[in-house]
């Protein structure tokens, strides 16, 4: 639990940094271009200079990502198989939830890889791949975490990991991501149409919703830290008793 919790915030810090950095050194490196209109990340990475780097640190963030999840959501599913409480539909969430986390990472993977100009069609696939299947691992992260809630009030469920106590506000902060999705996908299916005295405008907002929309699937993966925490706690102090059992007997 302790490799996830750590995975969890270095894929969020350094995803955070590079689109961030990217967008802020395509500006500085081509201040006439963005004059004219805001640039897009993908846009910004076809820079050798920008999109070289950020494709190294994606890669290794798309494997921390996926491991990360992994190393949150199967142990927890174990547990509940342990103690005979994981009913089918958190089975079925569960794999569900890694499944789509596997495309996401892979989709993260070729968007970093596969840069514009040359690999325009390669890019936006492994965009499309990552930005869907990123949604909905957070709707299903979210469905997954209502149902460990649902199961009891906190410390009457053995084999339980995830908490219902931190599950709560979760389910207020998901709607951040899926509002930011959903006007994103506006943005992007109608900025092509905007008159053209607001163009810049559009794709300002446009350009801004994508840097608001990822860190927004970020800082939601960040919210299970504290559960990981306490489950990584929670398992040393399990070790701990066990092996003063041992030395005591």
């Amino acid at each position: 639990m302790l490799i996830a919790l750590i995975a969890t915030l270095f894929v969020t810090l350094t995803v955070n940094v590079q689109i961030y950095t990217a967008r802020w050194k395509f500006a500085a490196f081509y201040p006439d271009l963005s004059a004219t209109r805001a640039r897009t990340i993908s846009e910004s990475i076809a820079d050798p200079r920008i999109g070289e780097p950020f494709a190294i640190w994606l890669l290794l963030s798309a494997v921390a990502l996926f491991v990360g999840v992994v190393l949150v959501s199967l142990p927890a599913l174990r547990e509940l198989q342990r103690h005979g409480r994981a009913s089918p539909r958190v089975v079925g969430l569960t794999w569900l939830l890694v499944a789509l986390q596997a495309l996401a990472s892979v989709g993260m993977v070729v968007l970093s890889q596969y840069r514009f100009p040359e690999f325009r069609d390669q890019h936006m696939a492994g965009s499309y791949l990552f930005f869907f299947s990123q949604a909905f691992a957070i709707v299903t992260g979210e469905v997954l975490s209502r149902s460990y809630a649902t199961m009891g009030p906190e410390g009457t469920v053995v084999g339980r990991v995830w908490s219902p106590r931190f599950g709560r506000w979760r389910r207020g902060y998901v709607w951040v991501p899926i509002v930011l999705g959903v006007v994103y996908l506006c943005l992007f299916l109608g900025k092509g149409y905007a008159p053209e005295a607001y163009r810049y405008e559009v794709y300002a907002a446009y350009a801004s919703t994508e840097l608001l929309l990822l860190s927004g699937f970020l800082f939601y993966v960040t919210s299970y830290v504290p559960d990981m925490w306490c489950a990584w706690r929670g398992s040393r102090g399990a070790y701990g008793s066990v092996i003063s059992s041992s030395a005591a007997s």
